[in-house]
């Protein structure tokens, strides 16, 4: 365990600096729809490219939220084997559901919102990109990093207090998103910040 807790410390990394490198860059790309610089046009019918949304959303969601809380649960109060093999299983969770997912969602659905003119012009929706945007930034680039690197996979509880903080996080994130944004069609962010932007 000493030697896995010195592993834990972000000092120790070598590699720290390409891997903020990375998390900005893809932080940087994903913005520029908020600033209506990328569209992204419809490649399928209305339909196909909706039905693929939401299906890859209730994916992402459901996923997410039963996933982590099993592995929690195991982690903490299972035999440390057992803690491993949950984190391990885990990782293939999160690298073949959670980081695809999480690329469909927000893609198709700039792909719908072009039938409303754009982010810009659909304040709901830009709320809904800017909340998933600011999600992928504390929670989903950071554990699909983590996860794909694997660098404690012999430490069942690495992770597990920031983890839970930012999967709390995350869930109030995805439910505003949901109800706030997708069901009501309302908007807290877009007015404001766009207008400080000089984009409304």
């Amino acid at each position: 365990m000493a030697d896995t807790a010195v592993l834990d410390r972000p000092a120790d990394d070598p590699q720290r600096f390409f891997w903020y490198g990375v998390w900005t860059l893809i932080m940087a790309v994903s913005a520029l729809p908020l600033l209506g610089i990328v569209r992204v046009p419809r490649v399928f019918d209305y339909i196909t490219t909706l039905v693929i949304h939401e299906l890859a959303a209730f994916l992402y969601f459901g996923h997410t939220f039963f996933s982590n809380i099993w592995s929690m649960r195991l982690r903490q109060t299972q035999p440390e084997a057992t803690g491993i093999w949950a984190r391990a299983f885990l990782r293939k969770l999160c690298l073949g559901v959670t980081a695809p997912t999480s690329v469909i969602v927000p893609l198709f659905g700039l792909m719908l919102i072009e039938e409303w003119g754009g982010l810009t012009r659909a304040p709901w929706a830009w709320d809904a990109y800017f909340t998933f945007w600011l999600m992928a930034g504390f929670s989903i680039i950071p554990d699909t990093i983590r996860y794909g690197r694997n660098r404690n996979a012999g430490n069942p509880m690495h992770g597990m207090k920031s983890g839970g903080v930012r999967g709390m996080l995350a869930l109030v994130i995805v439910l505003y998103i949901l109800i706030w944004c997708m069901i009501a069609k309302r908007s807290l962010f877009a007015g404001p910040i766009l207008g400080a932007l000089g984009l409304a």
